[in-house]
């Protein structure tokens, strides 16, 4: 036989699939249509489980029975969204969503806000794209904004949650997680470092320069290209303000232009970042749960069992629901053996019954699931 005979062979064993597939979704949607009457669950893992095992042992063939497996864990996870488009289920997130979707949606023109660090930090410039009238007030850290914002003495936090070239403030994701609040709005911010000193400075006077973190690795090959000594302070405009009170030519700040005009500073050196292409992304975050106009974005955060194929299945429920996942990050949970956290963004409506449904299914059935808020994200 030629590869053309067997490929008719597979064109008529294809068709058959179809076939008993149509019939067994016909019927996978009758038991949704149940399940939403008793209020029961689409995902019953048990149930799963036990015709995985009753297949496989249709097979002696152990490389089969993965196969197997794998084909009927893609099957169940099409049958699982073909079931919530047919029904509408309900738990106290999917209540609180809608409650957040009832009332005023329109994204606030001025509101107090909290950011970290001093005046002329990269945070001031997001809140000014994020509010037509911010009214700022700056704390000294992560923490604090936090705790600001909990406390009710800001109604907004906003705050840096990745880079375009040194990736996710993880530190922002654990306090999310630490104050339950939501995110309701993000904004990128495109970074622009410059070199900057008091007055009588030049390059070859600079030994030491002070930035924050994230700053100091965004321009990292420059300032190894002056053979300077690097010094973490907590934002890049504290940085500045240090440099300008210090009055000493031979320390720079890495800073914002805004921030050096703010404090004085002759810029020695424009667009020093590694990459001019560089954007951070900001978000706004709120004790309540607020839901916007014009949302298009969600954000969550889960715990992936650790067994083979955990992640797979659950990325599965996303792809066959069509939706597109724009951020997947994993991090170690701490005291735990080798558990993870993923991070999840992805471009959905939330009023879209169906993707309610996989919030309702990710809630009731992954642990330490936290919905962390659907927004739309400024460019």
């Amino acid at each position: 036989m030629q590869i053309d005979d067997y490929r008719e062979q597979i064109d008529d064993i294809d068709s058959q699939l179809v076939e008993l597939y149509l019939k067994r979704m016909d019927i996978a949607k009758e038991i949704g249509r149940l399940k939403g009457v008793s209020g029961s669950s689409v995902n019953v893992p048990a149930r799963e489980q036990e015709v995985i095992c009753r297949l496989a042992d249709m097979t002696d063939d152990s490389e089969m029975k993965a196969y197997i497996k794998q084909l009927y864990s893609t099957i169940f996870s099409t049958s699982k969204s073909y079931q919530s488009s047919v029904i509408s289920m309900d738990n106290q997130l999917v209540k609180d969503i809608r409650t957040a979707l009832g009332s005023d949606r329109k994204f606030p023109i001025s509101a107090t806000v909290a950011c970290q660090g001093v005046d002329g930090a990269y945070s001031k410039v997001a809140a000014d794209k994020l509010f037509d009238i911010p009214k700022v007030t700056y704390f000294k850290n992560f923490d604090a904004v936090f705790s600001a914002v909990d406390k009710g003495l800001c109604r907004y936090g906003v705050l840096p949650i990745e880079n375009s070239n040194t990736g996710s403030i993880s530190q922002v994701y654990d306090l999310m997680r630490k104050h339950s609040f939501y995110i309701v709005g993000s904004v990128r911010v495109h970074v622009k470092h410059t070199l900057a000193s008091v007055k009588g400075a030049t390059i070859d006077t600079i030994k030491k320069v002070y930035s924050h973190e994230q700053g100091l690795l965004q321009c990292d090959k420059y300032l190894k290209s002056l053979g300077v000594e690097t010094v973490i302070v907590e934002n890049t405009a504290l940085a500045a303000r240090m440099v300008a009170e210090a009055g000493d030519t031979s320390i720079a700040a890495i800073c914002s232009p805004l921030a050096s005009e703010i404090y004085s500073l002759s810029v020695l050196a424009d667009d020093v970042q590694d990459n001019r292409d560089n954007y951070t992304r900001f978000i706004c975050v709120s004790k309540h749960m607020q839901i916007f106009n014009h949302a298009d974005k969600i954000s969550i955060m889960l715990n992936a069992s650790h067994t083979p194929g955990s992640l797979n299945k659950l990325l599965s429920r996303f792809s066959a629901l069509g939706l597109n996942l724009t951020k997947l990050e994993s991090r170690p949970v701490g005291n735990s053996h080798f558990e993870f956290m993923f991070y999840f963004d992805f471009e959905a409506d939330v009023e879209d019954v169906r993707v309610l449904n996989l919030l309702a299914e990710l809630d009731d059935g992954a642990g330490n699931f936290t919905f962390l808020g659907s927004y739309k994200e400024k460019i």
